[in-house]
């Protein structure tokens, strides 16, 4: 069993102030890192050994930094409901509309679309069901061992709304789900057919279509952490993993056989191995999100990556 099974001693939350002493990572600002810079410092990144003195977000607040801390408007547009309120962000005024759409993956992409639209003059609408997919899927929820009852409604929902805004762009982020809501498994194949009915259903030409991959699954990053302040690698995992890179592939084949562009973001979390560390920034708020300062950061690479989607 890894040493982030289990919650993590007085002790190893002790050791943070001496290990900061000793940090040997590359210090990274939080201003948005252009493509060369977050291509670096995700190289580096897997050389890092010692939680960075000026670690950010400081470990003992990492669950905190996600969205709704930051921007406290967001906690009514994440609950999932058929009618969601208005949810809107970015510039206001701003003469073009980009949707964010999908589950908690989605919500934890905020920061960087909230960045991404302001500079750009766009209005941002948040429309997040957390623990539901984009794609056309009745799921499990294995927190409460039974199915999202909800998620259905959601999705019709979700498909009527952003039809009706026809925005100019609305970009969709999902987790990959594993079990349908008989709590049967959900192979590639299924879910590939599954998006691919959701991106179908959003009918306008006009509308731009965007499909950002999902993030690397690292569990419970922050206890991995506090047990292995001097030996941050034990928390790395290697990039090649069959069964994450089957589950991207099943995105990416939606998305080209609709002709919609997909976003592959690994390149910006990993380099042959994932890690939780970059720079001197906590990649992840819980696994599998990024956490806002993160998130934040890669602003600059997402902005670059949708310029072809925002003309």
């Amino acid at each position: 069993m890894r040493p982030w099974t289990k919650r993590a001693s007085l002790g190893a939350l002790g050791c943070l102030a001496a290990a900061a002493l000793t940090a040997q990572a590359a210090v990274a600002s939080t201003a948005p890192g252009t493509p060369k810079q977050v291509a670096a410092l995700v190289a580096a990144a897997r050389s890092i050994t010692t939680l960075p003195a000026d670690v950010t977000p400081p470990l003992a607040s990492a669950t905190s930094d996600q969205p709704s801390t930051k921007y406290p408007a967001l906690k009514p547009c994440i609950v999932g409901v058929p009618k969601m309120p208005r949810c809107l962000f970015g510039d206001t005024r701003g003469k073009h509309t980009m949707v964010l759409w999908g589950d908690s993956h989605a919500y934890s992409w905020f920061p960087a679309l909230d960045a991404i639209a302001h500079a750009a003059k766009w209005k941002l609408i948040m429309l997040v069901g957390l623990g539901c997919p984009v794609a056309e899927l009745a799921v499990w929820n294995v927190a409460t061992n039974q199915p999202n009852a909800g998620c259905p409604a959601f999705h019709a929902a979700m498909i009527k709304r952003i039809d009706k805004l026809n925005p100019s762009l609305v970009v969709m982020s999902e987790s990959f789900y594993p079990l349908n809501a008989s709590d049967q498994p959900i192979t590639d194949a299924e879910f590939t057919a599954a998006l691919k009915t959701t991106l179908k259903q959003l009918h306008s030409r006009s509308m731009k279509k965007v499909v950002l991959g999902d993030t690397y699954l690292i569990p419970i990053p922050d206890q991995c952490l506090a047990a292995s302040t001097t030996s941050v690698q034990t928390c790395s995992l290697p990039e090649d993993n069959a069964t994450y890179t089957a589950q991207r592939e099943s995105e990416q084949v939606a998305a080209k056989a609709s002709k919609v562009t997909y976003i592959n973001v690994i390149p910006w979390t990993c380099s042959k191995v994932c890690t939780v560390v970059i720079g001197n920034m906590i990649v992840y708020y819980s696994g599998g999100h990024l956490s806002t300062t993160y998130a934040t950061y890669l602003s600059g690479v997402l902005r670059a990556a949708l310029k072809d989607s925002m003309r």
